[in-house]
């Protein structure tokens, strides 16, 4: 989102990925991609937010349209052709093409599971869904964490030297990203329905044994039935 200005300008010189060479097509579809990106971050932030889609779930099921299909289902395709012609290296593309791939994948299962009403499944699967849109700006948290420990910049001044640590450091910082926020995000749903089978398992037992004490209590003992004294 903070990068967004620049490619507002539709100028290339401003732009942080370089032009691949034979694909002028490149630059437009970056573009376009970072849009619908930037759509689909603003609008899965109110697709998680539990107030409004109780209060209004009218503005929930509307920004959850938009999320689909005006930011991830075309941001997504545009990251499949983005990332597999990206300059940095096979590295960042495999891990491009795979995160776009997934996050499609993901939404598309969450859209399908809504229109069948089968909310459980949908919670879920946006949820993954979530992740993946957060993996982008977590990507550059990681590139800073790199740059500032491991892979500092090179004091050389030499282009191919600094080519080749722009590539291992967008290389390296794209892949924990996405797999980091899938990661939290798997744990999350594991912990909750953990804690949910937990609850409704007590609940069981709580109701199992009240009703035993309520059979106990309107039966009495033997003894009680036939007036005597048990003693």
């Amino acid at each position: 989102m903070l990068s967004l200005p620049r490619y507002l300008s539709f100028d290339p010189d401003r732009s942080r990925v370089p032009q691949p060479g034979g694909f002028t097509l490149h630059y437009p579809l970056l573009v376009a991609h970072i849009l619908f990106g930037a759509v689909a971050m603003v609008t899965c932030c109110l697709q998680v937010w539990p107030w409004l889609r109780q209060a209004h779930p009218a503005v929930h099921r509307v920004s959850g349209r938009l999320y689909v299909f005006a930011g991830v289902l075309p941001a997504g395709v545009l990251g499949i052709v983005v990332g597999a012609t990206s300059p940095h290296g096979l590295t960042m593309r495999m891990s491009s093409v795979m995160l776009s791939v997934l996050w499609l994948a993901f939404t598309i299962a969450g859209y399908r599971t809504a229109r069948q009403r089968r909310w459980g499944d949908h919670r879920r699967w946006m949820i993954r869904s979530f992740a993946a849109t957060m993996a982008i700006p977590l990507n550059r948290v990681y590139a800073f964490l790199l740059e500032a420990t491991v892979l500092p910049l090179p004091a050389s001044d030499d282009p191919a030297v600094l080519e080749a640590w722009t590539h291992d450091l967008v290389g390296n910082a794209d892949w924990p990203g996405w797999v980091t926020t899938l990661l939290i995000a798997e744990w999350w749903l594991t912990e909750r329905s953990a804690r949910a089978k937990y609850k409704a398992g007590a609940a069981r037992r709580k109701a199992a044994a009240a009703a035993s004490r309520g059979d106990t209590d309107s039966t009495g003992t033997p003894a009680q039935k036939k007036g005597t004294d048990p003693s």
